[in-house]
């Protein structure tokens, strides 16, 4: 465990063994969260659209369109055998694996990749898109231009909080989404000189590039233990430059 920390502003919760691991890796997170999330009190609108809609496959594209599976199996829904679900990435299908689900997913995990994965499986004519209120629509447009009927369910909304840095010295901000991203400007905004931006993933990385000119180290995959690493190897090699010049 490196003894010399340096101070991270992380705009989303990290659970405590992140955290933990952000210390093994010299890394102290300062918690600001970007963003918080609402899910409806009373699911009968969104149970209706799947009981009307039963030959339709699922895609989920965030680990919160699973929470919000997770209560409408509690709510009384029954998963078919027959229904294909989809997920955009590793942790979204671990999140389903939880409930005893699986998903395919696409080997790049994006959501234009995932659109890609399902047009070329060719066995989905109609989806239901488990998804918030902020979902972007890329894969969407590219399922229709496919003609696959894309049935969108909204169950739960995403809530932008400002940002504002701290009064600590912060040597990395870490990004998880478009939407963080526009907390961050909402709140301290890109104007001014910025310690260095890491990006979870290219979708995040684009969304920065239009506030900033400054560079943005990206994690080779979406994951928050790689970002972590990216981070850390990037903050302390920059240490080492700077102290062998």
């Amino acid at each position: 465990m490196r003894q010399d920390k340096r101070n991270i502003l992380v705009t989303r919760p990290l659970t405590a063994r992140q955290i933990e691991y952000a210390r093994i890796l010299g890394l102290e997170p300062i918690i600001k969260p970007a963003l918080h999330f609402n899910f409806p009190d009373y699911w009968d609108s969104v149970l209706k659209v799947i009981n009307e809609n039963l030959k339709s496959n699922w895609v989920f594209t965030s680990t919160n369109g699973v929470k919000a599976l997770n209560e409408l199996m509690q709510a009384g829904l029954q998963v078919r055998p027959e229904v294909q679900l989809f997920a955009v990435g590793s942790k979204t299908r671990e999140a389903l694996q939880d409930l005893g689900l699986n998903a395919k997913v696409p080997r790049t995990e994006d959501s234009e990749h995932l659109a890609e994965l399902i047009i070329e499986e060719g066995k989905s004519d109609s989806l239901i898109y488990f998804h918030g209120n902020l979902s972007r629509d890329e894969m969407t447009n590219r399922l229709v231009e496919n003609d696959i009927e894309v049935i969108e369910v909204e169950v739960y909304e995403t809530v932008i909080n400002p940002v504002e840095m701290p009064r600590e010295h912060i040597s990395g901000i870490l990004f998880y989404s478009p939407s963080a991203v526009e907390g961050f400007a909402q709140g301290e905004g890109f104007d001014n000189e910025l310690p260095p931006l890491f990006a979870i993933g290219p979708t995040t990385a684009k969304a920065l590039k239009k506030e900033t000119d400054q560079h943005i180290e990206i994690a080779k995959q979406p994951d928050t233990e790689v970002l972590l690493r990216t981070t850390s190897n990037y903050i302390f090699n920059q240490v080492q430059g700077e102290t062998s010049d």
